[in-house]
């Protein structure tokens, strides 16, 4: 089907004279709107998947909408929304120095469940959203769908200006709320008060902390998709797996997002301590979401950093699918369990 699919994507845009066609360099088509310039601040962007909102980290208003409405806008140029009230999250503390987005958003839907933000925009605020990297934003924003967020929207500082900027040349104007926007919730969090997460199996709000899971035997763990397939969350996962191997009963999976990801993830020597390791590195783009790679058979049980952990969604609906941040599921590699990792990121100097 997968395989169909694209065979009529490639004959569409070769047809069409399509400008913007990624065939010999494949990723994550939200990877690659980012890497390329296609998404900037301010702008109305729409997608067919539900983790368009992943561009709300550099400060485009961008959702997911079905094929029905993409065929719609598409010809004529509009489309009906809602205009969503916000809830603003104010994130407080102090931000750790290993990737820790994925541990906010899983605490952000164990907390106020996965729908708190339905049909609403989330924007992000606060000391430690600015302390964010772009690929963390990116891994927030993007997961804010998991609490049924239309947008998840970041700030234009001078980050994401000089990041935008050195992939594009056409102009765009930043957005920001006014003085006196009106929200309709706000939720502060201070993230030094977040233990390191772990979702349950099946849904996202299953959060606890990882304490709580830690010794469940696993059979495969994942790092990649649209929420953690970027350069920090591959370059943690070498440094814990450096010098180590990964243990003989567990495959692990690494896809970094794009053509662009891996290349800043080879010129930094981050993927030759994984593969010594007995990593797998997978060609960049979906394939741990879709099953194109880490299918679990039924009773098999994996972690991983993708977006989503129901029933079905990394093959078997009898396969159990926990979440994780990177250095969560690298040290969980190494044991062939679920494992708490703050010993290892404090051998590394990351605690």
């Amino acid at each position: 089907l997968h395989a169909e699919e694209n065979k009529r994507t490639r004959d569409g845009a070769h047809r069409l004279g399509a400008k913007y066609f990624h065939e010999a360099c494949p990723g994550l088509h939200h990877q690659l709107m980012v890497d390329n310039g296609y998404a900037r601040p301010g702008e109305l962007i729409l997608g067919n998947d539900s983790h368009t909102v992943l561009y709300g980290a550099i400060n485009a208003a961008s959702t997911g909408i079905g094929e029905a409405d993409l065929a719609y806008a598409t010809v004529f140029g509009e489309l009906w929304f809602r205009v969503p009230t916000t809830v603003k999250v104010v994130l407080k503390g102090k931000l750790p120095k290993f990737p820790f987005a994925k541990d906010i958003a899983m605490h952000l839907a164990a907390t106020f469940g996965d729908d708190f933000a339905q049909y609403r925009a989330i924007e992000f605020t606060g000391p430690v959203a600015d302390e964010l990297t772009l690929d963390g934003r990116m891994c927030l924003s993007a997961q804010s769908v998991e609490m049924g967020a239309k947008f998840g929207l970041f700030k234009a500082d001078q980050k994401t200006l000089d990041y935008v900027k050195a992939r594009t040349d056409r102009a765009f104007q930043p957005v920001a709320p006014d003085p006196d926007a009106e929200y309709e919730r706000t939720i502060e969090v201070d993230v030094n008060s977040i233990p390191i997460m772990v979702s349950k199996p099946h849904r996202f709000k299953n959060g606890v902390p990882v304490k709580e899971v830690a010794g469940t035997r696993l059979d495969q763990a994942c790092i990649g998709s649209c929420a953690n397939g970027r350069f920090e969350d591959i370059a943690i996962a070498s440094r814990i797996l450096k010098g180590k191997k990964v243990h003989p009963r567990v495959r692990f999976l690494v896809a970094p997002g794009s053509y662009q990801v891996m290349l800043q993830c080879l010129e930094a020597g981050v993927l030759n301590d994984l593969v010594r390791a007995g990593a797998q590195v997978l060609q960049p783009g979906c394939g741990i979401c879709l099953t194109h790679a880490g299918y679990l058979l039924g009773g098999e049980v994996g972690i991983t950093t993708a977006t989503r952990n129901h029933k079905g969604r990394m093959g078997s609906t009898d396969a159990s699918v926990y979440l994780g941040g990177p250095a969560t599921v690298a040290a969980s590699a190494i044991t062939g369990e679920i494992t708490d990792p703050t010993e290892v990121l404090r051998e590394i100097g990351a605690i």
